[in-house]
């Protein structure tokens, strides 16, 4: 007959059927030997079969593609029920696939008979977009409405003035709520600029060549403080700058000229204030510490950014004391010290997967007044908290605490977020203290540095989910109405771990995963022995 269709070979639909087909059916073998859903693996059949059949021009090939799709549909709402992003890519690749053949010219060139199949499949396309779209438009998030009328000025924390940012976030607590309003719903539209300011630093000449990793990489990253009616800001290059705060002027800047020729990363996050109690003598009562870039910490008069010739060695403070042999650019603070109950509390920052043996990540508390080392919490020595000796040395290598601290200063705690011992891919040589305090969030005792408790949210940490920042301080209501103390801690992997802050045990139920178990030929990690209530959230996903 002269209409009748002489198609080409189909062999571009079916080898397209086929790599993805084979792709998901090695992907889900090995998927399925990690103990993993055996989903894929078998719709990476169903597609090889559907190939075979396509190139043959067979209906059957939409009766199948049909199948598949609805399979995958009732698969993934059991998976993870209308979660729109967890939805999208267990189904759109297979509805696309659906699609593609439903196309008018490639039905009609390769199943133009097949009616009642191509029916089937069209419904399973429908039923799969019209699941992607209910789910799009459901509303995310926690059901419920927020009364913010409630959070009157006796429910924040009053230990810092309302108009004031003290710390990091803003309380010690780390809250980060400013309970002024001025500013609302209503009139938060008509902003405008009031004043901006350059602080001045910018990358140096020679500085912008011949870093590696984290080398020479210049950022500005600080979250000012505000004390009265002064911002404390710091740059890259650890300048230190008073700025009025209705004004934007400078009113003082202080440069204290840190060595740029190591392979540091310039950026500092924030600097920190400190008064005096009445009756101390001193030519600083309120003044700004600061870390700086070569291993130093210094101390600035907070009104005259002059150094206070009473702090440590007229006004610095040398960080790599009792740390023995310290490479250039091997230790460094990019973070603010917490300044908490005549304490100046502070870690430090350490080269990851350089090699192992480098300088202690052992946290350290200071004077305020004098600089002088006042505890030491070094977790390789017996006891962890302690006072080095004129010749002593704080264990090297192990995990370091380098980000932002938080601090209930009534009950004597500060939380420390702490990393893990470098390299940080590669777990064969660590010892068991180390095992012990990676990737934890640690409460030590203010006055003394002893540790009270560590809640560990990775065992063995191999990819470098160090906790990035200190958790906030929350109260909460308990079964008997009475506040539970509580913290709630973020970590790099979008988990929120919430605990009780004076003990360390979970207020929200937490859930230990094991995750497939190996190592490097010939070396055994040396593992510890499993809490009972940390927790390890890494699954395999495809």
């Amino acid at each position: 007959m002269e209409n009748t269709i002489h198609p080409k070979r189909p062999w571009l639909i079916a080898l397209l059927l086929l790599l993805i087909g084979l792709a998901m059916t090695i992907g889900g073998v090995w998927l399925t030997a990690l103990g993993g859903s055996p989903f894929y693996l078998l719709a990476g059949i169903a597609l090889l079969i559907d190939a075979g059949l396509a190139w043959r021009r067979h209906s059957a090939a939409l009766w199948v593609m049909a199948l598949i799709l609805l399979a995958t549909i009732i698969w993934s709402l059991s998976e993870v029920g209308f979660n729109f992003w967890q939805l999208e890519p267990r189904l759109v690749m297979v509805t696309v696939l659906g699609i593609l053949l439903l196309l008018p010219w490639v039905r009609r060139k390769l199943f133009p008979v097949a009616r009642a199949a191509g029916l089937a499949l069209g419904i399973a396309v429908v039923a799969a977009v019209l699941v992607m779209i209910f789910a799009a438009t459901r509303p995310v998030g926690v059901s419920g409405t927020a009364d913010f009328t409630a959070r009157t000025q006796d429910a924040h924390d009053t230990s810092v003035p309302d108009s004031d940012w003290l710390y990091y976030g803003r309380t010690a607590h780390g809250d980060r709520f400013a309970p002024l309003d001025q500013i609302n719903a209503g009139n938060v539209q008509n902003l405008k600029l009031a004043w901006s300011m350059r602080t001045g630093d910018t990358m140096q000449p020679g500085e912008d060549q011949g870093g590696t990793d984290a080398g020479h990489e210049f950022n500005f990253e600080d979250t000012p403080i505000k004390v009265d009616n002064t911002l404390y800001v710091c740059t890259g290059h650890s300048w230190v700058e008073a700025i009025d705060a209705a004004t934007g002027k400078v009113n003082w800047k202080f440069n204290p000229n840190a060595d740029t020729k190591a392979d540091v990363y310039l950026a500092c996050r924030g600097v920190s204030y400190y008064k005096a109690p009445e009756g101390t003598v001193t030519d600083c009562p309120e003044r700004i510490i600061a870390p700086v870039l070569d291993a130093r910490m210094m101390a600035l008069n907070a009104k005259t950014g002059r150094l206070c010739q009473d702090f440590g060695d007229h006004g610095y403070v040398s960080l790599t004391q009792y740390l023995g042999h310290v490479p250039a650019g091997y230790h460094f603070v990019t973070s603010p010290p917490m300044v908490v109950n005549d304490r100046v509390i502070l870690g430090g920052w350490i080269f990851d997967n350089r090699a192992t043996n480098e300088p202690s990540g052992a946290v350290r508390a200071f004077n305020p007044i004098n600089g002088q080392l006042i505890w030491a919490w070094d977790i390789g020595h017996n006891p962890e908290n302690w006072t080095p000796g004129p010749n002593d040395e704080l264990t090297r290598g192990t995990p370091n605490a380098w980000g932002v601290y938080t601090a209930d200063p009534k009950l004597g705690l500060v939380y420390l977020p702490t990393g893990n011992a470098t390299p940080d891919y590669y777990g064969g040589e660590r010892r068991p203290f180390d095992e012990k305090y990676s990737s934890s969030t640690v409460a030590l005792d203010i006055n003394t540095g002893a540790p009270r408790w560590h809640f560990q949210n990775v065992h063995h940490d191999l990819w470098d989910f160090d906790v990035p920042v200190g958790p906030s301080l929350v109260d909460l209501p308990g079964p008997d109405g009475n506040p539970v103390p509580a913290l709630v801690q973020t970590t790099k992997r979008g988990e929120f771990f919430m605990l009780n802050r004076e003990t360390g045990q979970p207020i929200a139920p937490v859930e230990e995963k094991k995750v497939p178990q190996g190592a490097v030929p010939g070396i055994i990690p040396r593992r510890p022995k499993p809490s009972r209530w940390a927790c390890l959230l890494w699954r395999q996903r495809i």
